[in-house]
């Protein structure tokens, strides 16, 4: 059995995925070609109401979002960013690894815009989502918990699309700090059996009463380098996956780490995004990326 058949068989909190930044600007189609399986997504919800729609970009001129171009939808809403996921892995006949979308919420999905009865809010997120994927397709969080929070192999999750939110805490003015408190009312369902639909990540910069009963219940977190380090046997204990940017090779604006030079010295990332997904430079760096 060669290197890449084993790595089929590592349980997917331990293994390692190729992973873009702001994927939006670039290609889906054309890097889930080239084997990027870690994607993000910032999502808005300034015209829901209106639209019955999330949207995807960054800044706010939305300029950064590629449109219409190598397969990309012609327009900003998030049900048509998903389906491209959906009708790629179709193609695939299913027969790729798990992919890994981090949605990072831009806005909160639980304020005033998002009423009445939670029309807009979580359970629309839901929504979205669950109807945008062919049935079996998504892995859940309510599918982990009837797996007994034991994480499947990459090889068992072959296939199947796994969607964590993320969010940060204010300090730039695209984010706000509706986010935290959005997920961690996801998670508060989650926990109580109901809008379990995606995973949660705790976020190094999180603040307030709340911040430690987050972390504690995530499976998954977005850290820097310096706080991976420092607390490496709790996080390696907890097995809690990492969704740090890893941009380094191209901006040096993220996280910045090789896995050669810091693994050794705590430093865990099972997602490390970048730009240079399509470059041989990641590769090398990365050379175990399923």
């Amino acid at each position: 059995m060669t290197i890449k058949e084993n790595l089929w068989d590592v349980p997917y909190n331990k293994a390692f995925f190729k992973t873009s930044h702001n994927s939006y600007e670039y290609s889906i189609r054309e890097q889930l070609n080239k084997g990027v399986r870690g994607l993000e997504y910032d999502i808005h919800d300034d015209k829901i109401q209106e639209l019955e729609d999330f949207e995807v970009y960054h800044l706010q001129n939305h300029i950064d979002t590629l449109l219409n171009e190598d397969g990309n939808p012609n327009n900003l809403l998030f049900h048509n960013w998903l389906k491209i996921l959906d009708e790629w892995s179709n193609e695939q006949y299913k027969n790729h690894a798990p992919i890994t979308l981090f949605i990072e919420l831009k806005d909160s999905i639980i304020d005033s815009n998002n009423q009445p009865g939670e029309l807009y809010g979580i359970k629309k997120l839901n929504k979205i989502i669950i109807d945008s994927f062919k049935p079996n397709t998504l892995f859940t969080y309510k599918d982990f918990r009837e797996k007994n929070y034991k994480w499947p192999t990459v090889r068992e999750l072959k296939g199947r699309i796994l969607i964590v939110l993320v969010s940060y805490w204010g300090g730039y003015w695209a984010a706000n700090e509706g986010g935290f408190d959005s997920r961690l009312k996801y998670l508060t369902n989650c926990l109580e059996g109901k809008d379990d639909v995606c995973f949660v990540s705790w976020v190094q910069e999180d603040q307030g009463d709340k911040s430690s009963y987050l972390k504690e219940k995530t499976y998954y977190w977005k850290c820097s380098l310096e706080y991976s380090t420092q607390n490496f046997s709790q996080n390696s204990d907890a097995q809690r996956l990492t969704r740090a940017d890893f941009d380094s090779i191209v901006w040096g604006m993220h996280v910045k780490t090789y896995y050669n030079k810091n693994y050794e010295k705590g430093y865990r990332c099972n997602f490390p995004a970048t730009d240079a997904w399509g470059a041989d430079k990641y590769n090398s760096c990365f050379p175990w990326s399923v």
